[in-house]
């Protein structure tokens, strides 16, 4: 594992006007990890995210990606790619022209990764758009965008969740699980908003990192039997097992859940129907094997 570090946090701190923004923070990401920062509002995590992006001055410790010091290799900083919350963008410019300009900056521009990144997120058609004529949440699907738009090894994603609807924060999780050969450090202030897609949860108090925990959640979880149903809409249909006092595990498009009779599968089979969820195949595994529920077929899509 420990050649596959990507972010290494060497007691970092920030000292400005006489007070810590951020003090003798430790952590390190993989390969592949989804780490998530939470604290209270004024804890620290804008600040740690914008420590590591140089946003920040570092008044002491190290940051290191893949094993170099960002001190020595100034470079590197092009390999840490941000999002910031509250989004910011230059009034009298172009969306289009605003992402140009940033991800030029860091010799990062292709305007076919930005544009289908844009198309992923739904906002493609505000490309010519000015920012005062968007609205917030707009504006954070762009910031957003812009990030995920530009190859790295390290992705900061501050507060990701904040202003978008169900639906966009759906497609933003994906868009991370399938990131890969890199790191995320995304920020927030409830854990089971991130449940579903977190390796890491990092705790912050009063500028400091207090604790830290691997996301097992799934520890109890029996992966050889239990129900599954796949669909379009994998997050908002955890969301609802939840809701209901079920665990559910997401992998990719299909949700695992505890093993359920089939009536109450059919139930929940018609629950998804009225909320029009999309439904490719539901079904149990026994022993280790998967078998699809050709009698529910009437709920699935059709190709």
């Amino acid at each position: 594992m420990e050649e596959n570090k990507i972010l290494e946090l060497n007691n970092i701190s920030s000292f400005v006007n006489k007070r810590f923004l951020v003090k003798n923070v430790s952590l390190t990401l993989h390969k592949n990890e989804v780490a998530v920062v939470l604290g209270e509002n004024g804890s620290g995590k804008s600040s740690l995210c914008k420590l590591i992006a140089g946003a920040l001055p570092l008044s002491g410790g190290d940051i290191y990606i893949e094993g170099k010091n960002l001190a020595l290799h100034e470079l590197l900083t092009r390999e840490i790619s941000i999002s910031l919350d509250p989004p910011v963008f230059f009034k009298y410019q172009s969306v289009l022209e605003n992402i140009k300009y940033l991800l030029k900056l860091k010799r990062k521009y292709n305007r076919s990764s930005v544009l289908e990144t844009l198309k992923a997120l739904g906002i493609d058609k505000l490309t010519s758009a000015m920012p005062l004529s968007l609205t917030e949440r707009e504006k954070k699907l762009i910031t957003l965008g812009c990030a995920l738009a530009q190859s790295a090894k390290v992705y900061i994603l501050d507060e990701p969740f904040k202003g978008l609807n169900e639906d966009d924060v759906e497609i933003l999780k994906k868009m991370i699980e399938r990131t890969k050969d890199c790191a995320f450090l995304l920020t927030g202030n409830f854990k089971e908003d991130f449940e579903d897609i977190a390796n890491t949860f990092i705790y912050m108090t009063n500028r400091e990192i207090t604790s830290a925990e691997k996301n097992e959640r799934w520890a109890n979880f029996n992966k050889n039997r239990y129900c599954f149903i796949e669909t379009k809409q994998p997050n908002f249909l955890g969301k609802i097992l939840k809701e209901q006092g079920k665990e559910a595990l997401i992998e990719n498009n299909k949700v695992l859940f505890t093993k359920v009779n089939d009536d109450e599968l059919e139930n929940l089979l018609n629950l998804l129907k009225e909320k029009k969820l999309t439904i490719y195949s539901a079904g149990f595994s026994e022993k280790g094997e998967e078998v699809m529920l050709d009698k529910f077929s009437e709920f699935y899509k059709k190709d």
